[in-house]
């Protein structure tokens, strides 16, 4: 069983945040590094193989909780050389800090406190890269205890794959097994000189190496419907993917059946077939241009300024509005993009434990009086109970700073402590004030000076008492 755990919110996970950030810039990719299935066949398409050799595939099991603390921080001691041009922290220091946030992993469950002894963290940002760059160091080591050089390794996260000699599999999977007690391999090897790895198959024949796309035997063929409430652009890009996993991730001889599926499987998601047609033979068109041009190194590098230079305009979706954006960003050199106001997390929710209502923070939350029909909105980025703690410790306390809380408690009105509401929950402060604003004026009797509503425009204020009213 694997211990998943998310960090966000927790007092360490800024700072692990920073040191990746750091190691994330600093680290230069190891050669068997690739980025998905497309790069996987663009780096082996073709590649002559011995016949003598078949495909096999390794997978660590539970990486990241097994990765060895000592072995991370030896490998990223070794690369300090590259560390050190983005990092003003000296060495041991910067260690120290991996150290603590490696050996800092907490958490409850049923009320009981736990600490995670072996391993990094599932849930913080620093345990990708550190187990990326552990298991570097680990099968460097194995590939050069191997009596044979391997025609192509290639790691994505914990899934290798590469080619060995026909009688050579066991004897590769005792090697790297051999590393280290924790770190331990499974093996999966090609029959019929055919492999499948992440979402393609990869295949020997006539000594070369050829690929066809792959769906696992769960694959549903469930997409982005056609009905559903989203901009057709979405729609479009749902099918362009499709189009473009069916060719480029297989060999010219599978195009006709695989491209047959994509269109199998749009219409099962209710598109329109001229669209579908109309698709396709405008994505086809574009990949075999661009695949018949070979652009130089120059023109590539132009082409990714010119993305990392435009910028995007995002607006929520709604029908027959949100286009008409279109028309304030086409001079501006923006793209605009929509986000749907349904997202599945509105329905499908996480079960973990709940949080106690006094232990949330990034919250409105609405405090009622004991007497009266009186209530008062606030917000806090802190834990909830800090914040309520510090209206009860005013009302004790003589001073001079103004609390409308405490100027109710004096008319002889006490407060429902034990009964405190939480009527919103928001990261982004921007959005918590006005979610805050909001709620205020909702308020049959707020207690509230509203004073924030003094540096909006007369329109604006309009605005939130029409929604005040929905």
């Amino acid at each position: 069983m694997r211990i998943i755990v998310s960090t966000k919110d927790t007092p360490l996970h800024g700072f692990a945040e920073f040191l990746h950030k750091i190691l994330y810039k600093s680290l230069p990719k190891a050669n068997s590094h690739i980025i998905d299935s497309f790069d996987v066949v663009k780096k082996l398409n073709s590649m002559p193989i011995d016949e003598n050799f078949k495909l096999i595939s390794l997978d660590v099991i539970s990486l990241f909780t097994n990765v060895p603390l000592d072995l991370a921080v030896e490998s990223i001691d070794k690369r300090w050389n590259y560390i050190e041009r983005n990092c003003d922290i000296p060495k041991n220091e910067f260690l120290t800090g991996i150290r603590f946030v490696l050996n800092s992993t907490f958490f409850s469950f049923n009320n009981v406190c736990y600490q995670q002894t072996f391993g990094t963290p599932m849930g913080s940002p620093l345990s990708p890269i550190i187990a990326d760059i552990t298991l570097q160091d680990l099968e460097s080591r194995a590939i050069g205890t191997l009596s044979f050089e391997p025609p192509f390794y290639f790691r994505y996260v914990d899934d290798v794959v590469l080619a060995v000699p026909s009688n050579s599999s066991n004897t590769v999977l005792n090697t790297f097994n051999s590393l280290h007690p924790r770190i331990q391999f499974t093996l999966e090897e090609g029959a019929d000189n055919r492999l499948n790895f992440l979402d393609v198959t990869i295949i020997i024949r006539d000594k070369r190496i050829e690929f066809d796309w792959y769906h696992k035997p769960t694959f549903s063929g469930r997409y982005l419907n056609f009905e559903s409430h989203h901009p057709l652009c979405h729609k479009i890009g749902t099918a362009i993917g499709l189009i473009d996993r069916a060719f480029l991730l297989s060999h010219p001889r599978f195009h006709q059946d695989n491209l047959s599926r994509v269109v199998n499987i749009l219409l099962e998601n209710s598109y329109p077939l001229d669209l579908i047609f109309q698709t396709l033979h405008k994505r086809i068109k574009k990949l075999t241009v661009s695949k018949s041009i070979e652009c130089d190194d120059t023109t590539e590098q132009a082409n990714k300024v010119n993305e990392r230079e435009s910028l995007f305009f995002n607006v929520p979706y709604l029908p027959q509005f949100s286009e008409r954006f279109r028309l304030v960003v086409r001079d501006q050199n923006m793209i605009i993009s929509y986000t749907g106001m349904n997202k599945l997390r509105s329905f499908i929710k996480v079960h973990k434990d709940e949080l106690p209502l006094m232990n949330r923070k990034n919250v409105v939350y609405k405090i009622s009086c004991n007497d009266c029909d009186a209530t008062y909105v606030g917000q806090t980025c802190r834990l909830l109970h800090t914040r309520i703690n510090e209206h009860r410790a005013h009302i004790r306390r003589n001073s001079t700073q103004q609390s409308v809380i405490t100027d109710h408690r004096l008319l002889n009105h006490d407060f429902k402590w034990d009964e405190i509401e939480v009527l919103d929950e928001e990261r982004n402060l921007n959005k918590r004030l006005l979610s805050e604003m909001l709620l205020i004026k909702r308020q049959k009797n707020g207690l509230n000076a509203q004073k924030d509503l003094d540096r909006l425009q007369h329109n604006y204020v309009n605005m939130i008492d029409n929604l005040s009213k929905i």
